[in-house]
C-alpha cells in the first residue's frame, strides 16, 4: 500500500515537472513571437522586418534617421501609406492593368537584383593568383603586342621647353619634372603602338627614338611638347605582371558569365518557363536568343561590381 502511494507520488511529481516544462516552452514561444507593426488587408508587416530594412540602409542614411526623429516618423508614416495604397490597388484590380503589371515587375527586379548578386553571384567571383596564371598561359595570344614604346609628354611654350630640354641630363630628370608639375593623365601615355591615335608625324618621331631619348620641342596641337621614350619593346607578349589588371578582369568576367549561365540553367530546369519566340518576333519584331539573355544578364549585373 505504501509502495503504491509512493509510486503515485512519483507519477504526480513527474507530471508537475512535465507541465512546468511545457508552460516554460509556451512562455518562451510567446517571448519569441514576432510583434506585428501593422496589418492592412492581406499584408502583415512585423517590427523586425521594418528594423531589418532600416539596418540595410546606407550608413549615412541610418545616422541621419537616428539624429532626426521627425524623419524617422516620416519614413514610417510614408511606408504605412504606401502599403495602404498597394492593398487598395490590389482590391481594385490595378495590378492586372498591363501598364501597371509590367512596370511593377520591372521595378521589383531592380530592387531584388543587388541582393541576388551579393548572395548568389559575388561569392563565386573571387579570383586567386593561380587562376590568373592558368588563364594567362592558356590565353597567351590575348596578350600579344606589336612594337610598342612607353611615352611621356610635357607641353608648354616653345622657349620654356627649350630651356627645360637643356636642363634635362637624363630621362629620369624628365620624369621627375613631369610628376612634379602634372597629373599622370596629363603626361603619361603608357605604352603606345604605331596604331595609337596620335598625329602621324608624332608617331614617326617617337618610333625613330630609342629608349631614354628626349625629343626637341615639336608642334603639338595649339602648343609645343617634349616627348620622352621611357621604354621600347619589339613585338612580343605582355608578361603576367604587366597585364595583371587585364587578366584579373578577364578571369572575373569569365566567372561572372559562368555563374550567370548556371543560374539561368538551374532556373529553367526548376521553373515552368514558356517564351513565345515566334509571337514576339511576329508581333513585336524582336528576335530573342539565349546568348542575348546572357549578355543582358552580364550588363545588368556588371563585371566591375
Amino acid at each position: 500500500m505504501i509502495t503504491m502511494i509512493r509510486y503515485k507520488q512519483k507519477i504526480a511529481i513527474v507530471f508537475v515537472v512535465l507541465l512546468s516544462l511545457s508552460l516554460c516552452k509556451k512562455s518562451e514561444k510567446q517571448e519569441v513571437q514576432r510583434e506585428i507593426m501593422f496589418r492592412i488587408g492581406q499584408t502583415t508587416i512585423y517590427i523586425d522586418e521594418f528594423s531589418s530594412f532600416i539596418n540595410s540602409l546606407p550608413e549615412i542614411r541610418k545616422v541621419e534617421l537616428a539624429k532626426s526623429p521627425e524623419k524617422m516618423n516620416q519614413i514610417v508614416a510614408e511606408f504605412i501609406e504606401a502599403v495602404s495604397i498597394v492593398e487598395y490597388a490590389k482590391q481594385r484590380g490595378y495590378f492586372e492593368r498591363p501598364e501597371v503589371k509590367i512596370r511593377m515587375l520591372s521595378n521589383m527586379a531592380e530592387i531584388v537584383r543587388p541582393h541576388i548578386f551579393m548572395n548568389e553571384v559575388r561569392p563565386y567571383m573571387q579570383v586567386d593568383f593561380k587562376e590568373m596564371q592558368e588563364f594567362y598561359e592558356k590565353n597567351k595570344e590575348l596578350f600579344k603586342h606589336p612594337e610598342v614604346a612607353r611615352v611621356m609628354k610635357i607641353s608648354g611654350d616653345k622657349k620654356e621647353l627649350e630651356e627645360l630640354r637643356k636642363k634635362f641630363k637624363s630621362v629620369k630628370d624628365f620624369v621627375e619634372y613631369a610628376q612634379f608639375k602634372f597629373s599622370p593623365a596629363e603626361f603619361d601615355y603608357g605604352y603606345i603602338s604605331r596604331e595609337t591615335n596620335l598625329p602621324s608625324e608624332i608617331i614617326q618621331l617617337i618610333f625613330s627614338m630609342n629608349a631614354g631619348d628626349i625629343s626637341q620641342p615639336v608642334k603639338f596641337g595649339d602648343s609645343y611638347a617634349l616627348f620622352a621614350v621611357i621604354d621600347k619593346m619589339g613585338e612580343g607578349y605582355w608578361t603576367l605582371e604587366q597585364s595583371v589588371d587585364k587578366v584579373f578582369k578577364a578571369v572575373r568576367e569569365k566567372k561572372l558569365r559562368d555563374r550567370i549561365s548556371q543560374i539561368t540553367k538551374d532556373f529553367l530546369l526548376s521553373s515552368d518557363v514558356y517564351v513565345n519566340f515566334d509571337g514576339i518576333e511576329k508581333q513585336l519584331n524582336v528576335k530573342l536568343s539565349r546568348e542575348k539573355f546572357e549578355q543582358m544578364f552580364m550588363e545588368k549585373f556588371g563585371v566591375g561590381q
